[in-house]
């Protein structure tokens, strides 16, 4: 039998692959109300880690694809981080994958209301793996609802509220998850701007962990508006900020990222 590690790896391959065959294949754009992919570069300077009084510096690099279809959306994202100095050297995979079915496309009726658009039934995967560490990999599932809203100013405003169940690197049990995902584009002095981002308030995860909430907004320029190729290159900054990190109560991160993006 495979060992958590091939579990995982094999898990995170698959992720990739589908990612890249969703980005790169026309026919697929067929069935698709709309599409987004990204892929972004991050560094950052200040990391807490466990066991570690030192900051970490790391890059990120991160791809992400979502997508409507005539049932809901789908959205999966793969981070690698590359640890540079703090720590030994180590490259860290995480992906996360979830698809959401659409209340009102499924029952074809508009279910809007005041600030309210939609309900829908959402399900996910969680993976991560440090590819320097045997036996190292995470692993949960989630399932919940998503309330989709229609605020002024905002691309997209939702709120999922999902049960979490942690199976690797032990089965720990159930916990919660809530998890707010929100896209506010504005224009200064005729430069295009987007502040989007997401947090993630958990729960306990068995008897030890403690509460964990994780905030990672951003704040982007279109720098390839200023010469007229818009909505591909973007500049900006994102700020994470890490309570209880991996659920260890008392570690913390505070960190400012230099943020380089290319959407297609």
């Amino acid at each position: 039998m495979p060992d958590h590690c091939q579990l995982n790896q094999f898990y995170l391959g698959i992720v990739t692959a589908a990612l890249a065959l969703v980005a790169s294949t026309p026919c697929f754009a067929e069935f698709f109300d709309w599409s987004n992919s990204e892929i972004q570069y991050l560094h950052g300077s200040n990391y807490n880690e466990p066991f570690n009084p030192h900051d970490v510096s790391q890059s990120i690099i991160t791809v992400t694809h979502a997508h409507g279809w005539t049932y809901g959306r789908n959205f999966f994202f793969m981070d690698a981080l590359f640890t540079e100095s703090g720590q030994s050297a180590q490259t860290n995979l995480y992906g996360e994958a979830y698809s959401t079915f659409s209340l009102s496309k499924i029952i074809g009726l508009n279910l809007s209301y005041g600030i309210f658009k939609d309900f829908g039934a959402t399900g996910g995967i969680n993976l991560g793996e440090n590819m320097d560490i045997p036996q190292s990999g995470t692993r949960a599932w989630l399932y919940g609802v998503t309330l989709d809203f229609d605020l002024p100013g905002f691309d997209y405003f939702s709120v999922d509220f999902l049960r979490m169940r942690v199976t690797e690197p032990a089965d720990i049990g159930t916990s919660w998850q809530i998890t707010p995902v929100w896209k506010l584009p504005f224009e200064i002095a005729g430069s295009k701007w987007s502040f989007e981002g997401f947090a993630d308030f958990i729960g306990k995860k068995g008897s030890h962990a403690a509460r964990q909430a994780l905030a990672q907004p951003q704040l982007r320029l279109d720098i390839g508006d200023l010469w007229g190729n818009g909505n591909h290159l973007y500049l900006g900054i994102e700020y994470q900020y890490w309570h209880n990190k991996y659920g260890i109560k008392g570690l913390h991160d505070n960190v400012p990222q230099a943020l380089l993006l290319w959407k297609f």
